[in-house]
């Protein structure tokens, strides 16, 4: 299906906040200057806006305003881009939900020589948790007169030795994460506030044309700013190792897999480490030029939003089919299922389970390469050993993409 595209370096965080994806040229300005405008328009029925049990689910009418802009220039060795895109969205049942979140991104690729690749990108996003799926769940999110709005600021920088055809490449990667809120504070956001400084270290090894051999090691340092004995219980560590291995078959498949371990350390002593299985999966299949069935399947440890916890051990598996019916329309069904358990160091059990599970449909329309039209359906569950927190939800979407 056409799919307009910012520069690549956004892609991933673009279609993160919701904005969309159509493949374009851009307009080219000369010189290698690229300029990739975008607007979209989307109205989507919500029956639960609150994450609320059946007895107290809220109904509304979300309408949300996306534009973007990115740019792009190609000087042969160095690429640059930039992107800055917002979301507004109105709620018709109360105008408190009404928000616009915003971000800009700034990156580039250096190519030094052949072998030695630099690549760093900057992140400023100030973005929203709607109510009910912030720092405060359940009856207590009915209690809120507005959603949680904090800043994000991502900063990422790797280089890489080797080459498409080099028996191994090894990428050196430094990220650091730093997220600050704005409002309900008195609900407990500021113990939320937290700085991530991570290192890690990937190598492959050249096995087949088709086969590589994956090997991932990282260490994160996670320091939250609040002084207080709830922020202090989450401070530690998060310490990584995978491996793997990558395989291609041209044209028809594309997969990667890594298994490993992971841990959680604390700096309190009488908050207990945690060690987990851990994995990363992905797998791409073109049965048909104009059909592809994707898999993606990980474990990670998160933050987490209960004061009764100190981190949150969560899986996520998904499968999307999308099938491309003509040159003007395609249909894209997916399934997903999380599990996130949250983690009570204090007592070294887990105190909270949900399990989620969310299935829907999309179709597009495509009438020409700038606009595409969409409508989709989406139902979500959520199944918690924390009474009050089972929901079920509703997502009905109709929306109009345009890129120049």
């Amino acid at each position: 299906m056409k799919a307009w595209m910012l520069p690549a370096g956004a892609v991933a965080t673009m279609l993160s906040t919701g904005a969309f994806a159509v493949e374009r040229d851009g307009i080219p300005l000369g010189s290698g200057v690229s300029v990739y405008p975008a607007v979209g328009l989307e109205v989507t029925d919500n029956d639960n806006v609150y994450l609320q049990p059946e007895e107290t689910q809220t109904s509304s009418t979300i309408t949300k305003v996306t534009p973007a802009l990115g740019v792009e220039a190609d000087m042969g060795q160095t690429v640059l881009r930039a992107a800055l895109f917002a979301e507004k969205g109105s709620y018709s049942e109360d105008e408190n939900d009404d928000y616009t979140d915003t971000g800009i991104i700034l990156g580039g690729d250096f190519e030094l020589n052949s072998r030695h690749q630099v690549a760093a990108e900057a992140q400023f996003r100030n973005e929203h948790d709607a109510r009910g799926a912030g720092t405060v769940e359940g009856a207590e999110a009915l209690g809120l007169r507005d959603p949680d709005r904090y800043d994000e600021t991502i900063y990422d920088g790797s280089y890489t030795y080797g080459s498409s055809s080099a028996l191994f490449n090894i990428t050196a990667g430094l990220n650091r994460y730093q997220k600050s809120y704005k409002n309900n504070f008195v609900n407990g956001t500021r113990d939320r506030e937290h700085v991530r400084n991570r290192v890690s270290l990937e190598t492959d090894v050249y096995i087949s044309p088709s086969t590589d051999l994956l090997f991932d090691v990282s260490a994160t340092d996670i320091d939250y700013t609040n002084d207080s004995v709830i922020a202090e219980s989450r401070e530690g560590n998060l310490y990584r190792a995978l491996a793997g291995f990558s395989y291609e078959l041209t044209g028809k498949l594309t997969s990667r897999a890594k298994v490993g371990v992971s841990e959680r350390t604390f700096e309190l002593s009488d908050v207990e480490s945690d060690s987990s299985f851990t994995w990363e999966g992905s797998l791409t299949w073109n049965p048909r030029t104009y059909s592809t069935i994707t898999l993606f399947t990980a474990q990670a440890a998160n933050e987490t939003p209960s004061a009764s916890s100190n981190y949150v051990d969560a899986t996520f598996s998904r499968v999307t089919w999308t099938h491309e019916f003509s040159t003007f329309f395609s249909l894209r069904a997916h399934a997903s299922f999380a599990e996130d358990i949250y983690y009570d160091g204090d007592s070294g059990e887990a105190d909270r389970e949900d399990d989620i599970i969310s299935y829907g449909l999309r179709g597009t329309y495509s009438p020409t390469t700038s606009l595409d039209v969409y409508a989709s359906v989406e139902q979500s569950e959520r199944d918690s050993t924390e009474e009050g927190l089972d929901y079920d939800q509703q997502l009905i979407t109709f929306g109009v993409a345009v890129g120049i």
